[in-house]
């Protein structure tokens, strides 16, 4: 016979070895056996409910956030916000929890409640999580503190955002908050040296029209 005979039954003995041996000991030990299946579907069972009960939470999340964003379009901002509030109590590891924090921050501005606005934005960062929205926190942050004429707390929000998020497309937009609070601040070569940035940076853009038009305004030019 040719050696692939050989070696196939062989391997066919050995399976057979094998389940005879896991027969006799699973009919030697029944109880221990019975404790085991026990064990690995009550293991099976729970990981299911656990996947379960995190999917029911993510979507009751989600449902909470589409309706924090009805009572915003109804124009009850007041329930939207506090929907958001039972939201990121109830369910603050969700990613809804995150996305409810930015939009929270962003009604409260669009309202010109800057205080309270900073506070969501503030949280969200704090979570960190979805990791996608912070620049957009960041950048919320720095527009409420500015609001507020807290120019040293935003441009320290603006170093920390410029810092992680360099090439993000709201980094113009920061880089505008930037300049004017250091111009409030009397900070008046610092605030060209931002406007010349913009302009040199993000060319051909309205934000380089923008920092021109301040720069005439400061005396300076690109």
């Amino acid at each position: 016979m040719g050696k692939q005979w050989v070696r196939a039954q062989i391997r066919r003995d050995e399976v057979q070895t094998a389940v005879g041996s896991a027969i006799h000991w699973v009919a030697e030990n029944r109880q221990i056996a019975g404790i085991i299946a026990g064990v690995t579907a009550g293991v099976l069972l729970l990981g299911s409910l656990f996947l379960y009960s995190s999917h029911i939470k993510q979507t009751t999340a989600w449902n909470a956030y589409s309706m924090a964003n009805g009572y915003a379009y109804l124009g009850q901002p007041d329930m939207a916000i506090q929907k958001v509030e039972e939201l990121n109590t109830q369910y603050p590891s969700t990613a809804a929890s995150g996305h409810a924090l930015l939009f929270a921050g962003d009604l409260l501005y669009s309202k010109g409640q800057f205080p309270q606005s900073t506070k969501f934005y503030e949280q969200l960062l704090d979570k960190g999580q979805p990791e996608k929205l912070l620049p957009f926190a960041l950048a919320g942050l720095t527009a409420a503190q500015e609001a507020q004429n807290l120019c040293p707390e935003a441009i320290r929000t603006v170093e920390r955002f410029l810092a992680t998020y360099p090439d993000h497309f709201l980094a113009p937009q920061v880089h505008a908050g930037l300049a004017r609070c250091q111009a409030t601040m009397g900070q008046v070569d610092a605030s060209k040296a931002t406007l010349q940035k913009i302009a040199l940076q993000y060319p051909e853009t309205a934000w380089a029209a923008w920092a021109q038009e301040r720069l005439k305004a400061l005396g300076g030019g690109v």
